[in-house]
C-alpha cells in the first residue's frame, strides 16, 4: 500500500541499512552540534524577556531539526520516521543543559556559560528550555508517532504491533511527553524565574551578582510549586527510562542526560556540605 507522499514504503538490503543507520547517528551528531551553535547565537544575538522572539527562536530550531531529520531520507517513509525520533533524542542533553540547575552559582557548568565568549546566565537559558520543551520535543515526537502509525494501518500490522514491547515503550513515552508538558504548569513557570528583576539590579554591583544569579533561577518556593516541580523531574525521569527501553539507540542520550544531571546534583550536595560547614564554624 503506498505511503504518504512523496514517500513510500521500500525493502532495504543489509548493506543500505547499515547505511541508513550511519546517516541516523550522524543527524544526531549533527543535531547535538548545532545545539551548542544555537548557544553561541543566544550569546551573540541576545533577545531578551520578549516571548514572542523567544518563540520565533523556539520555530527556526524546530524547522532546523525537521531539515535535518529529512536529509538524505529520499523516499524513504521509515527512513525519516526514525530519523525524526533519533535527531529529536540527541537533542536531550541540550534540553537538560538549558533547564534551571539546583544550585547554579556552584554548577561546574554555571562558570562556561558565564564566560566572556558565551555571558550567558541562567536566567537567558530557562524560558528556551520551557518553549523548546512544549513546542519542539512534543511537535517532531508526535510525529515519529504518526509516521509509524501510518506505516502499521496500511500496512495491516497496527493489530499485531502494538502488542510489541517497543510499541508499547514508543506510545507511553510519547504520551508521558505530554503529560509533562501540561504538568509544568504556569504557577511552576512563575516559580522558576522568580528573581528575574533582582538580577537586572544585581548588574549595578558586582559584588551581589552571585546572590542574584541564584534568586533568579530559584526552585519554586510553595509547597504547590515545589511538589509540581519534583513531580515534573520525576516524570522527565520516567520519560528518559521508557526512552532507555524503546530502543537501544537512545540509550547514549540517556547516558548523556543522566550524566548532566548528576553534575548538577552533586554540585547541589557539595554545596550543601559546604555550606553547613562554615555555618558550624561561624
Amino acid at each position: 500500500m503506498p505511503s504518504l507522499w512523496p514517500y513510500r514504503y521500500t525493502s532495504p538490503t543489509p548493506s543500505q541499512l547499515q547505511e541508513r543507520r550511519n546517516l541516523l547517528t550522524l543527524r544526531g551528531e549533527y543535531a547535538q552540534v548545532s545545539a551548542l551553535v544555537f548557544l553561541l547565537l543566544f550569546s551573540v544575538y541576545p533577545l531578551g524577556p520578549e516571548t514572542g522572539r523567544q518563540y520565533l527562536v523556539a520555530t527556526a530550531w524546530l524547522v532546523w531539526l525537521i531539515v535535518l531529520s529529512a536529509w538524505k531520507t529520499g523516499d524513504d517513509h521509515l527512513h525519516l520516521t526514525k530519523s525524526l525520533a533519533h535527531t529529536t533524542l540527541a537533542t536531550f542533553p541540550f534540553q537538560l543543559l538549558l533547564s534551571p540547575k539546583l544550585s547554579p552559582t556552584t554548577h561546574p557548568l554555571h562558570s562556561l556559560l558565564l564566560t566572556p565568549i558565551l555571558n550567558l546566565p541562567q536566567t537567558a537559558l530557562t524560558p528556551y528550555h520551557r518553549i523548546f520543551g512544549h513546542l519542539v520535543l512534543p511537535t517532531l515526537l508526535s510525529l515519529h508517532a504518526a509516521l509509524y502509525i501510518t506505516f502499521f494501518v496500511q500496512n495491516d500490522l497496527l493489530a499485531r504491533r502494538v502488542g510489541d514491547l517497543d510499541v508499547q515503550w514508543g506510545v507511553t513515552g510519547v504520551v508521558l511527553l505530554w503529560v509533562v508538558v501540561s504538568v509544568w504548569s504556569p504557577a511552576v513557570k512563575r516559580g522558576v524565574q522568580t528573581g528575574a528583576k533582582a538580577k537586572v539590579k544585581a548588574k549595578e554591583d558586582e559584588g551581589r551578582e552571585e546572590k542574584s544569579e541564584e534568586e533568579a533561577v530559584k526552585r519554586p518556593s510553595s509547597k504547590k510549586q515545589r511538589t509540581a516541580y519534583i513531580v515534573h523531574v520525576s516524570l522527565v525521569m520516567s520519560l528518559l527510562g521508557v526512552a532507555y527501553f524503546h530502543v537501544k539507540w537512545a540509550r547514549k542520550f540517556v547516558w548523556q542526560c543522566l550524566a548532566l544531571y548528576a553534575v548538577d546534583v552533586g554540585s547541589y550536595a557539595v554545596r550543601g556540605v559546604v555550606g553547613s560547614g562554615k555555618g558550624r564554624r561561624g
